[in-house]
């Protein structure tokens, strides 16, 4: 690594998964989506943000926590989906800094009256976010819509931002979920990366990290999107891969040849 970051003059590894949210880089597309799920929360509405596996969903509701006052909203992030309905709440009250209670009748009303003490009494909008939603029990996400009907569905209390693959929207739309769908009337989708995104990307990510030169050429920038399907994740650890390939040699510049080479040695984790 210390080869690497002398070779392109870097302060520290460029495509680490450890980025700060203000060196992310915002796309016209991606802007968009959080602008729209702001509103949502700011309107005090709950929403459904959806993408392949890698594209960045959850870096962008990180992003979009960190604008939030956070003496206006308590944002709530689960990510263990594949509980109970019971566990759920259990798992819901811990993260609320509460005691869970034994049965889950119990976990319920000390959940609800926790949000509505929030809400009501501190003036603070709770906002959950369930990632990986789409291995969320159907027992789970039918007693979604209870969750969030306060005083007989008159007050919003509550904002439920479900992040999952686009598989989710799918579950939604079946008929034992219609009650919860309806609560959420926001629907994103995060696409992958273009050839042009992925340069702007690359580009961007090696000059916070100190290198402001050119480092992938052109025919490289197609192979990485041809390869990667212009998934974050995948973009991450194949520029990576051929940024120490490269060091190997003695230039700087991140070639097609090199990627093809790289995209050998990492295979597996590119499928």
């Amino acid at each position: 690594m210390r080869k690497l970051l002398n070779r392109y003059g870097l302060t520290g590894p460029p495509f680490s998964k450890e980025v700060a949210s203000g060196n992310l880089l915002a796309f016209a597309d991606t802007e968009d989506i959080r602008a729209r799920l702001r509103a949502a929360i700011e309107g005090k509405a709950s929403a459904v943000l959806t993408g392949e596996a890698g594209v960045g969903k959850t870096c962008l509701l990180r992003s979009l926590e960190e604008d939030l006052n956070p003496s206006r909203y308590k944002v709530t992030y689960i990510h263990n989906a594949g509980v109970n309905r019971r566990d759920f709440y259990r798992q819901l009250s811990s993260a609320l800094g509460l005691e869970p209670k034994a049965n889950a009748a119990a976990l319920f009303r000390q959940v609800q009256t926790q949000i509505e003490e929030l809400a009501d009494e501190q003036k603070i909008h709770p906002v959950l976010v369930l990632d990986e939603a789409q291995l969320l029990p159907v027992q789970v996400l039918e007693h979604l819509h209870v969750l969030l009907n306060f005083h007989r569905d008159s007050r919003a209390f509550l904002s439920v931002i479900l992040i999952g693959l686009p598989e989710l929207r799918e579950r939604l739309g079946r008929n034992i979920l219609s009650s919860l769908s309806t609560r959420l009337p926001v629907r994103v989708h995060l696409d992958p990366l273009d050839v042009a995104q992925v340069g702007s990307y690359l580009r961007h990510r090696m000059k916070v990290s100190g290198c402001a030169q050119e480092v992938f050429s052109e025919d490289a920038l197609l192979c990485i999107r041809e390869a990667t399907g212009g998934v974050l994740r995948k973009i991450d650890l194949l520029a990576h891969t051929c940024l120490e390939l490269t060091c190997e040699g003695k230039g700087t510049l991140v070639d097609g040849k090199t990627v093809q080479d790289a995209v050998r040695m990492c295979a597996e984790a590119l499928r």
